[in-house]
């Protein structure tokens, strides 16, 4: 007999503190399309908050169908919301689903006012239900590359977005294949190039972007575990991190 089994992984979610908002969100189904079916959060940057000034945003979410654990694909049944941490002071969320269901749109309102400057990380919670032949609970914690900062007053851009940005990769550590996020002020040349821990590049990849938010899908599969070093390099500046392989 078949059990039910739960992994807690991360997920970009929201709840404003009254029921008088539960469900006036509605997801953005034309821009928020699920391409690579391992869930997506629309849009990754989100606008900059003013202090003492009203917030109210929507984002996307599609949760994942599957998850891999290990080398074995798990079937998701539904995810249940745990928590949200590191919101920012006076800034509540709240999606318009207690239960979100693989490959269907959801909203989440973020809305607030907030009440100190600073740049928060919001680090979500999820629960995911999976189900398996053998009831063993995995306890896997992943995070999220969401920021929302609050700024004491917005300029003529609310977006304040004029920066080339790297998210972290998701996921991280990973099996075979994960995926990078940047975001593109301009249209620009991204090249993608891995290090091993010798410095000997194993892999290199590059795309011409216009101005938005695009995907690497690095497969590392043919890899040894282990630590890897990446570059994510534009006409102008460059950005590095790491990448953590599974065995």
């Amino acid at each position: 007999m078949k059990r039910i089994t739960i992994l807690a992984g991360m997920l970009m979610v929201g709840i404003f503190n009254t029921l008088l908002l539960s469900g006036q969100c509605v997801p953005d189904t034309v821009n928020c399309i699920d391409i690579d079916n391992p869930g997506e959060i629309c849009p990754l940057i989100l606008p900059v908050a003013e202090l003492d000034s009203l917030y109210d945003e929507t984002v996307t979410v599609i949760p994942p169908g599957s998850f891999l654990f290990g080398e074995t694909q798990l079937n998701i049944l539904h995810i249940r919301i745990d928590s949200v941490k590191n919101m920012p002071p006076g800034i509540d969320y709240f999606p318009n689903a207690d239960i979100l269901y693989p490959d269907t749109a959801y909203c989440i309102q973020l809305t607030g006012t907030p009440t100190e400057v600073g740049v928060d990380t919001l680090a979500i919670y999820i629960t995911a239900m999976v189900d398996i032949l053998e009831g063993v609970e995995y306890q896997v914690v992943d995070d999220t590359s969401l920021v929302l900062k609050v700024v004491e007053v917005l300029g003529t851009d609310p977006y304040k977005v004029t920066e080339f940005q790297v998210f972290q990769n998701v996921p991280n550590p990973f099996s075979d294949i994960t995926r990078l996020a940047c975001y593109s002020p301009v249209s620009d040349r991204i090249e993608l190039r891995v290090y091993n821990m010798l410095g000997v590049q194993v892999y290199q990849e590059t795309d011409h972007v216009v101005p938005g938010e695009h995907y690497f899908k690095f497969d590392g599969s043919e890899l040894q575990g282990g630590t890897y070093f990446y570059q994510v390099k534009t006409s102008e500046t460059y950005y590095t991190g790491k990448l953590i392989k599974s065995d």
